[in-house]
């Protein structure tokens, strides 16, 4: 990209740069590197960190009145966990939110107290230059054969390429189509047309500095260009592989079967920088994704037609009626159980006369809970990053590698069904999921041992939208009054201040909004069995 670090830092255009003496003299940047020099070339010299503790200082120094996000409004589009930073999280949850965070001042941050901004400001700022940072890529030659001479009369007739592998090359295919993009028509790509979650207009205008108009007639004219190929000569594999995908789908499919479809939808594309499954998903006519499912149509209908169908039977269907019923909603026979046990509503309202093979399971579920909303579910607490994350006491069978029972509402709420097992990733390898008996999680020793875990400590667990294990490990307190010692329970590290801004962060992390009393707060804590907290609180 040819942007220059003035292009994303708004102040930088109205400041008198030459007053500004931190920015001049950097050894291996040019004169008013600032506004000449692409943001790429600048970081290939100082670093992300580098430059993001130069921006600190300048917003601290030289724009102490100007929102966060207005220095750098690139963090409006930045994923929060990608500035997971002990600094960052006192911030937000003084702030209340993330807008609510990029919205102060570095002179209002510097005046929170129990705050240090110099820290926040820096682990923000490098968050966004990390992300925007150039990766070296290995080039990839092909091995060179030496010609072969034969006899005229002998040469073989010229052989065509099987299926497989034009296929195979598809990639390079889109890459030669679409390697020609602009700066501004690839942000838009990037956070757009392509984006797994697609960035607000306003926002990618805001980061771009141009109008919310030109964001829709950038992405506009892509969609065209997209259309128009799709209907070259040249794209007849694609196309070919687009029908065949079509043809395989039905009205709803998993996301990740979507994405195994063909070897190559998990590679990236090098012109755009995306996983080819979302160039795919793109130009797939009339379906939409839903978290985990692809969808032709609404999610929203098919699971009300989904419902009304089962309800409308003459009889209780069992589970193999009620799998070959939806067959006649699009739904294919492969995916037809997933489709079944994810639709909301539909266990509890007709379980018994779905599936009357699996009472002792249901009994069992009635037991621990069932399969009730994660808001209502012990030791899960909502953080500021919006996601729910379950506390798991650390003991010492933990420690020596014995897995970890999950409640089963949060293992709905990570997407775990019943007989199920599946594997995810964290940062210490891959740990299995399994819910059979009950929801539980494989061993964490690896993890406990590298976060120097301790019996009596605690640990939070979560899953990223990108089905990725995060951990993060909390001591056990040493002391400190009751209060505190209630608010660690939840995951909230900062001094407590007074008992009803305790209350209001309990509050707000076991799911209550607005007012809260604290009559409705331990009602809450009571129906959640959170007995730790009932006995803290009082």
């Amino acid at each position: 990209m040819n942007f220059c670090l003035s292009d994303l830092v708004p102040p930088l255009r109205w400041s008198d740069a030459a007053r500004i003496t931190t920015l001049a003299g950097r050894a291996g940047l040019p004169d008013a590197w600032w506004r000449t020099l692409p943001l790429h070339r600048v970081l290939a010299v100082l670093g992300a960190e580098a430059l993001g503790d130069l921006l600190t200082e300048l917003a601290l120094d030289h724009w102490p009145a100007a929102a966060v996000g207005d220095v750098l409004p690139a963090l409006h589009v930045l994923d929060p966990d990608e500035a997971d930073d002990p600094q960052v999280a006192i911030a937000l949850d003084r702030a209340g939110s993330w807008h609510g965070l990029l919205a102060l001042s570095g002179r209002e941050l510097a005046d929170q107290p129990f705050i240090k901004a110099r820290p926040v400001l820096t682990a923000l700022f490098t968050a966004v230059f990390l992300r925007m940072s150039p990766e070296e890529v290995e080039p990839v030659s092909a091995p060179v054969s030496e010609p072969v001479s034969e006899p005229l009369s002998e040469q073989a007739e010229p052989v065509e390429e099987p299926p497989e592998q034009q296929v195979a090359d598809i990639p390079e295919l889109i890459d030669a189509a679409f390697g020609d993009l602009d700066d501004q028509t690839w942000m838009v790509a990037q956070n757009r047309v392509f984006a797994d979650e697609p960035s607000d207009p306003e926002q990618l205008a805001r980061l771009l500095a141009l109008p919310p108009a030109v964001i829709h007639d950038l992405e506009a004219a892509l969609r065209d260009r997209l259309s128009r190929w799709l209907a070259l000569p040249e794209a007849k594999p694609y196309s070919e592989h687009l029908a065949q995908v079509t043809d395989t789908l039905g009205a709803a499919v998993p996301k990740e079967r979507f994405v195994t479809a063909a070897e190559w939808h998990g590679r990236e594309l090098q012109a755009l920088e995306v996983p080819a499954w979302r160039f795919v998903l793109a130009t797939l006519p009339g379906y939409r994704l839903f978290g985990d499912w692809l969808v032709a149509g609404d999610i929203e209908e098919l699971r009300e037609r989904t419902r009304n169908l089962i309800a409308s039977a003459e009889r209780p269907p069992t589970v193999p009626q009620a799998l070959e019923m939806i067959g006649s909603l699009g739904v294919r026979a492969d995916v037809a159980r997933q489709w079944l046990e994810s639709v909301p509503q539909l266990r509890a309202q007709k379980a018994s006369e779905i599936d009357p093979d699996r009472q002792q399971d249901r009994q069992q579920d009635r037991q621990h809970g069932g399969l009730k909303d994660v808001a209502l579910t012990r030791r899960c607490f909502r953080q500021p990053d919006g996601r729910w994350w379950l506390r798991v006491d650390v003991s010492g069978d933990h420690l020596h590698g014995g897995e970890v029972p999950l409640p089963s509402g949060f293992a709905a709420y990570v997407g775990l069904a019943p007989g199920e097992d599946r594997t995810v990733r964290s940062a210490a390898g891959e740990v299995g999921l399994s819910w059979h008996a009950r929801p539980t999680l494989g061993s964490l020793q690896r993890i406990l041992s590298e976060v120097s875990a301790e019996e009596g400590s605690h640990i939070f667990l979560t899953l990223s939208e990108e089905g990725m294990l995060r951990v993060r490990h909390l001591p056990a307190a040493n002391g400190g009054d009751e209060t505190s010692r209630a608010l660690r329970l939840v995951g909230y590290t900062a001094p407590s201040g007074t008992p009803e801004q305790a209350a209001r962060v309990i509050a707000t992390r076991v799911g209550l909004a607005g007012p809260v009393g604290r009559p409705e707060l331990l009602a809450r804590l009571r129906e959640r069995g959170d007995r730790d907290l009932l006995t803290l609180l009082g």
